[in-house]
């Protein structure tokens, strides 16, 4: 019996620390370990915006070291 690749996109979650604070209108994040800043109306809306955007940088990343690494084989 022959064998069968399944190929699929997972997702995973790594933790990384940011800091939160509320200003006059709204809150704000900050990623230091990656320079990735937010803003958000409130909490959860700047820790949901937070979320998105260092799924956002870490793909780009990523795909940068992935294009490089072709590049030089090239």
């Amino acid at each position: 019996m022959a064998s069968q690749v399944v190929r699929l996109l997972v997702t995973a979650s790594v933790p990384i620390e940011c800091d939160f604070w509320p200003e006059d209108d709204g809150w704000k994040g900050l990623c230091n370990s990656q320079s990735v800043t937010v803003s958000g109306s409130s909490f959860e809306d700047a820790k949901k915006n937070m979320a998105i955007e260092l799924q956002e940088h870490i793909e780009r990343i990523l795909c940068e070291h992935a294009n490089g690494s072709v590049r030089r084989i090239a």
